[in-house]
């Protein structure tokens, strides 16, 4: 079907809706009622997490290499658990938290204030907290989200 012919029955279709008026007042009544239901389930989010967003897509961009060196680019499983972990926080669990890839294709969450971080991987996480000079943590945890956020609440 051509452009041409697509857009004919489009308008073909309206003049049928406008010279119905009844068919008219039902269809705009449940587009009012769609509008109403979709903008009560928008969730604003806060900047951090719109940074977090838009760093996790160009860290995703990197190829081997990126540091000037062997890095791998961020593994697919590791985008995919930390979208999970992002879809699971509220925006007072991301607070103070920013992200950073790793070399080795994982991606680092960091914490310059608490002198933390959690490194999350394809099926694991590990973190680490700097105190008294020495850093205590540790490694292949089980990932999950509320793993994540309840390790990133402790440090």
């Amino acid at each position: 079907m051509t452009t041409i012919e697509l857009n004919a029955q489009l308008l073909q279709q309206l003049s049928y809706i406008a010279d119905n008026e009844n068919y008219l007042r039902r269809t705009l009544d449940f587009i009012s009622k769609l509008v109403q239901s979709h903008s009560s389930a928008v969730v604003h989010r806060s900047q951090t997490y719109t940074e977090m967003i838009e760093r996790l897509s160009d860290f995703q961009e990197y190829e081997r290499g990126w540091d000037g060196n062997d890095a791998l680019p961020l593994h697919r499983d590791v985008v995919k658990n930390f979208k999970n972990l992002l879809q699971k926080s509220k925006d007072s669990d991301l607070q103070g938290w920013t992200i950073f890839p790793a070399a080795n294709g994982t991606l680092l969450l960091q914490n310059r204030e608490r002198k933390s971080g959690i490194n999350i991987g394809t099926n694991g996480f590990s973190y680490y907290v700097i105190q008294d000079g020495e850093a205590k943590g540790e490694n292949n945890l089980k990932f999950s989200p509320r793993a994540v956020l309840s390790t990133m609440k402790r440090l």
